[in-house]
C-alpha cells in the first residue's frame, strides 16, 4: 500500500487526457514509521532461508527481537538475520560492554544530527521550496547543504543507534564510512548507507545473475539495482529520476573501467596525489547534482533547479545562508579528514579516561550552544 497512491495517481493522471477523470481511489493513510527498513529486515530472514543460508528460528520471541529491535527500527541501519540472531545466543556481561566507545559514538551523532543537520535544514528548506527566486550560487549551495544535511542526520542517527545497541550488549553493522572521500560514484556507494548497498547487492543484483550474466545483463542489473533503491525510498518520480541517474553513472563508470583495463591498464595520467583530489572533488560534485532529485518537490522544480544550476544565474544568496553554510561545510571536510586518519590511517587517539570525561561538560555547554530553536525530525523516518 506504500506504492498504491503512486500508481493510482499515475494511471488517473494519464486517464484524465482521455476524459477519465478519478479512475482509481487514493488512499489516505498514514504509512508506519521505517516500514521500508523492517520490511527488508524481514525479507532478507525469508530469503535466507530458503537459500538455506540459516536454519529457521523456533522461537517466535527472538524473532520478534530481531525484528522490532528499537534502536535501529525506524531508520536502519538495515540488520540481517545472520548476523543479528547469533549475537542473542551471547551472554550479556556488564563488565564487557562498551561504555567509552558507546558514549563517544552517542555524542558524534548528537553533533551530527543537532548542531549540523538541523541548522542547514532552514536554508535547504527556504530554497527548495521555491527555486524560481534564487539563483546558480544560491541552489548549489542549497543541495550541497541538503547533502550534508542528510548525510548528518541519517548518519547522526546510525550513530546514536550503533552506541544504543552497545550499552545493551549488541553490535550493529556500520553504515557510513567517510562517503565524501570516495574518489568515484561506485566507491562512494560503497561509503553511504552501506547496508541498504549490501541489501541491494545480496538480494537483487545477484538475485538477477550479477556479473555472471554476461556483458549487457550485468551492466543492466547494475542500472536496475539502482532503480529499485531510488523506488525503495519513496513512490515519486523523483525519486525514480534520482534512482535511475545513479544507475546510469555506476553504468558509466563500470564500461569505463572495463574500456581503461582492456586497452590502456597502466595509464596513469596524472600524479596520484594530484589526481586523488581531483577525483574526490568531481565525485561529490556529481553527487550533489544527483541529489537535486532526491530532494525536489516535483519533477518540475527539479528541472528549474537544474536548468538554474547549469545555466548561470544571479540572485537569491543572502549573508546569513553564507554564514551557516559555510562552516557547516568545513566541519564536514574537517570531521572527513579526521575521520581518514583515525579509521584509514589508524592513528585513533585514546586518551585517559579522566581526561576524555573531563571533556564531557564542556563538550555539553558548547552543543546547548549551537543546538537550533527547532525540532526536526530525522529525515528517513519518513522512509
Amino acid at each position: 500500500f506504500k506504492y498504491y497512491n503512486f500508481f493510482a495517481d499515475s494511471i488517473n493522471l494519464f486517464l484524465g487526457n482521455f476524459g477519465v477523470k478519478n479512475a482509481l481511489p487514493v488512499l489516505h493513510i498514514i504509512l508506519p514509521v521505517g516500514i521500508s527498513f523492517y520490511t527488508f529486515q524481514s525479507l532478507s530472514y525469508t530469503i535466507d532461508v530458503y537459500r538455506g543460508q540459516i536454519l529457521p528460528e523456533k522461537s517466535f520471541l527472538r524473532f520478534a527481537l530481531f525484528v522490532s529491535f528499537f534502536p535501529q527500527l525506524v531508520a536502519g541501519p538495515i540488520v540481517t538475520a545472520k548476523t543479528f540472531l547469533p549475537q542473542l545466543d551471547t551472554i550479556k556481561n556488564l563488565t564487557e560492554i562498551r561504555f567509552r566507545k558507546a558514549i563517544r559514538y552517542f555524542i558524534l551523532g548528537y553533533i551530527k544530527k543537532v548542531v549540523l543537520s538541523d541548522n542547514a535544514a532552514p536554508i535547504v528548506e527556504k530554497i527548495f521550496a521555491d527555486p524560481t527566486n534564487f539563483g546558480t550560487v544560491a541552489l548549489w549551495l542549497a543541495v550541497t547543504l541538503f547533502l550534508i544535511q542528510i548525510y548528518c542526520d541519517f548518519s547522526g542517527y546510525t550513530d546514536m543507534a550503533y552506541a544504543s545497541a552497545l550499552l545493551l550488549g549488541y553490535e550493529l553493522p556500520e553504515n557510513f564510512r567517510m562517503p565524501f572521500i570516495a574518489r568515484s560514484v561506485t566507491e562512494h556507494w560503497r561509503r553511504w548507507h552501506i547496508t541498504l548497498s549490501t541489501w541491494l547487492r545480496d538480494y537483487v543484483y545477484i538475485s538477477l545473475g550479477g556479473n555472471r550474466a554476461g556483458a549487457f545483463r550485468h551492466r543492466f542489473n547494475l542500472w536496475f539495482t539502482m532503480f529499485v533503491a531510488g523506488f525503495w525510498h519513496g513512490a515519486a518520480w523523483t525519486f525514480i529520476i534520482w534512482g535511475s541517474c545513479q544507475g546510469t553513472i555506476l553504468l558509466i563508470e563500470a564500461l569505463y573501467g572495463s574500456f581503461k583495463e582492456k586497452h590502456f591498464p597502466n595509464l596513469q595520467i596524472l600524479p596520484e596525489k594530484i589526481l586523488a583530489p581531483i577525483q574526490i572533488f568531481l565525485t561529490c560534485l556529481i553527487s550533489v547534482a544527483v541529489a537535486t532529485w532526491f530532494r525536489a518537490e516535483s519533477v518540475s522544480k527539479g528541472w528549474v533547479m537544474w536548468k538554474k544550476m547549469f545555466f548561470f544565474n544571479e540572485g537569491g544568496l543572502r549573508p546569513y545562508m553564507l554564514k551557516t553554510g559555510i562552516p557547516v561545510i568545513l566541519c564536514v571536510i574537517v570531521g572527513h579528514w579526521l575521520g581518514y586518519q583515525i579509521f584509514e590511517k589508524k592513528k585513533e587517539w585514546d586518551p585517559p579516561v579522566w581526561l576524555e570525561f573531563s571533556f564531557y561538560p564542556v563538550i555539553a555547554v558548547g552543543l546547548a550552544l549551537l543546538t537550533p530553536d527547532l525540532e526536526l525530525p530525522f529525515i528517513y523516518f519518513q522512509f
